[in-house]
């Protein structure tokens, strides 16, 4: 918990202003529901808090507990009200815990996506830049001449998301991809784990409107639906570590199996904005990248 420099509060304000925020978010949500039902029939009752994330909850209202709840108490307290990344930090605040580490936004973000961008141009190698929404933020040349993909400025601002890149039929990524029996596991392989990652890197974000939004538009792109509902399990690293993709040689216009291996590259202590490169792994894809250069 944060100390406070004019000395300890009084654990009943401390608890107070907490049972007020929790209540005020509990009665919001309830009045949600009454007017549009929820889709797991939440009702956001108090003995319904008590039951689901709170096993004291009755208890601190009636003043029969004077104990603040732990920082995973709360965190299930927030899941449980569907709270927003700024809601959920708001809880901690007022529980004196230090809040959740949101990602970078304004200028901080802004500056860390133009020095990532600088860094992209010098890779040799085919890559892309991401937020975390997955939003494709740029491409470089390599990525576009490799895989044969539209400048980004020719793909539909909603459509520039690494998961549409994956599952669109209209987007190069899957077909060549998915060229044998073996490339088809190794994709479905990919395809969940790249879902997993979103889901756990935006964890804080899943109740924010951008959130349900991308989902519901991601739901109309081919079988993303069926990966999307799919329980998160472990995948083999062996598995997903590695990746063929059909590319063109520049010189002689075949089509090539490659096998990439992706790195992804951050330039702060967030995660993203990450560069997503790809390397060759074999003799053929280092000769088919030589060629792109003169």
């Amino acid at each position: 918990m944060i100390d406070n420099e004019s000395g300890p509060l009084d654990p009943s304000d401390e608890l107070r202003d907490l049972l007020s925020k929790i209540e005020a978010l509990r009665t919001m949500r309830q009045q949600q529901v009454k007017e549009h039902s929820h889709p797991h029939l939440k009702r956001f009752t108090q003995q319904e808090l008590n039951d689901e994330a709170c096993p004291t909850y009755k208890n601190l209202l009636i003043g029969r507990s004077q104990r603040v709840p732990g920082r995973k108490t709360i965190l299930q307290i927030a899941q449980y009200l569907e709270c927003s990344a700024a809601e959920r930090n708001d809880l901690l605040l007022v529980a004196r815990y230090l809040p959740e580490s949101l990602e970078l936004e304004g200028f901080q973000l802004k500056e860390a996506l133009e020095q990532a961008q600088s860094l992209m141009g010098t890779l040799p190698y085919p890559a892309l830049l991401l937020t975390h929404t997955f939003e494709v933020q740029a491409i470089n040349a390599l990525f576009l001449q490799f895989f044969e993909f539209p400048q980004l400025r020719f793909i539909p601002r909603h459509q520039r998301n690494l998961l549409h890149f994956f599952f669109h039929p209209n987007l190069p990524l899957r077909a060549r991809s998915t060229f044998n029996e073996q490339e088809v596991l190794s994709w479905q392989a990919h395809a969940s784990q790249c879902i997993q990652h979103f889901k756990q890197s935006n964890r804080l974000y899943q109740f924010e409107a951008w959130y349900q939004d991308l989902v519901e538009q991601l739901s109309t792109v081919a079988d993303f639906r069926t990966y999307w509902d799919q329980d998160a399990r472990l995948l083999d690293e062996a598995d997903t570590l590695f990746k063929g993709v059909l590319c063109r040689h520049s010189r002689t216009g075949e089509l090539l199996p490659i096998r990439f291996r992706r790195v992804h590259i951050s330039l702060s202590d967030h995660r993203y904005p990450s560069i997503v490169a790809f390397l060759p792994q074999d003799d053929m894809g280092c000769a088919a990248l030589a060629s792109r250069f003169p």
